[in-house]
């Protein structure tokens, strides 16, 4: 690495998490009177008052403060048992399997097997051994890996369904939640079972998922693993070519082989075709052939970038910081700085950069906060001329 490193803005980085977003949803964010946390706020930072509460949108929150609290944040433990005992009351059916939603108070409003909600029971768990390391989750999260494949598994242990009772379209996004979970689980436990999970999803990643000559990740197949026919088929989120990006590399030690070949291409695919030239924003959809599908900008898919630029640099080497300093920009000054109140954020841009939403998702603070955390990790390596 070499020149003269560009200005990133770690100090309100670090302020916008301990200052601002933490004590905000820890606050209004937490529903006190049913238990759990609430799905999302109005405009004005109030809670919507929404009648469900989403397996995604609790076990995000929960890892939210289980993290703050690993990060250095007191309050953060008390939020996350909080969260936790929810879970443990509400999110479970009585065969042992997760539900999919619950209700406001509480109670099994959707008992659907979800892959994509059950990766983030997954990937809490490891979150929450790291905060409590005891021995039980580890086997609770062995038990939620065999109900996966009893309940979602396919006879030729190709990945699984996307939910019980629905054998197509098979989605790339629930396998790359569980890879995540996998790497998570098998860093925090170093259990070999948690290696074994992560390598079947990433060989499936790279065989049926990622196109080995252009880097397009497709989003929708059909049952055998070939892109479904017609415009689904063929449609590319850059940002999860971003997100698939940072989880090869990171889970690298645990895949026991190189992926530096794949994540370069990923990265350079949705360099080229993802980003506006001019702003720096990710675009939200474009297609295989890099056509432009559509023009707004979720903030999720710029956290995802500048996860993957972190990346980039910390396994493989490549000068990121001017790009990381764009996004960390982009990510300050666009969605969360003019975002009112303070601790939250504007979801989704228009293409003209005019916000386009109606309500604060509490599960966008998963994203945020896992890019934010780290880009403060890496803060000295960053600094380094």
């Amino acid at each position: 690495m070499s020149g003269s490193a560009p200005r990133i803005r770690f100090d309100a980085v670090r302020r916008w998490l301990f200052d601002a977003a933490w004590p905000f949803w820890a606050q209004h964010g937490v529903d006190r009177l049913h238990g759990g946390f609430v799905e999302h706020l109005d405009l004005t930072g109030r809670d919507a008052g929404v009648g469900f509460k989403r397996m995604r949108s609790q076990t995000r929150q929960t890892f939210c403060f289980t993290q703050a609290a690993l990060l250095g944040w007191e309050p953060g433990r008390a939020v996350a048992d909080h969260g936790w005992a929810f879970l443990q009351t509400h999110g479970r059916r009585p065969d042992g399997g997760w539900v999919r939603r619950m209700g406001r108070d509480g109670g099994r409003l959707d008992e659907t097997f979800d892959a994509y909600e059950v990766a983030f029971v997954l990937f809490l768990h490891a979150w929450r051994y790291r905060l409590t390391p005891e021995p039980a989750l580890v086997e609770a999260a062995i038990g939620i890996v065999a109900m996966l494949d009893r309940h979602l598994g396919r006879p030729d242990q190709q990945g699984w369904l996307a939910q019980e009772g629905c054998a197509t379209p098979l989605q790339q996004n629930p396998h790359m939640h569980l890879m995540e979970a996998a790497v998570e689980l098998a860093l925090a436990t170093g259990d070999p079972r948690f290696a074994t999970l992560t390598r079947r999803v990433a060989d499936l990643a790279l065989d049926r998922m990622i196109d080995p000559e252009t880097g397009a990740l497709r989003e929708f197949f059909d049952a055998t693993w070939q892109p479904l026919p017609g415009d689904e088929g063929r449609v590319v989120e850059p940002g999860h070519q971003f997100e698939w990006v940072w989880l090869l590399l990171r889970a690298e030690p645990v895949l026991g082989k190189a992926v530096a070949g794949p994540a370069t291409l990923l990265f350079d695919s949705a360099q080229r075709h993802g980003v506006h030239p001019e702003t720096g924003l990710v675009y939200d959809r474009v297609d295989v052939d890099g056509r432009l599908l559509d023009p707004h900008h979720r903030l999720w898919a710029q956290t995802e970038a500048l996860k993957a630029c972190l990346a980039m640099l910390e396994h493989l080497g490549h000068d990121t910081r001017p790009r990381i300093a764009a996004c960390v920009d982009v990510l300050l000054d666009r969605y969360l700085h003019p975002a009112e109140p303070t601790g939250t954020w504007i979801d989704h841009l228009a293409a003209d950069g005019a916000p386009m939403v109606d309500k604060i998702p509490a599960t966008t603070l998963y994203h945020i906060q896992l890019a934010f955390a780290e880009l403060l990790r890496l803060q000295p390596r960053l600094e380094a001329a």
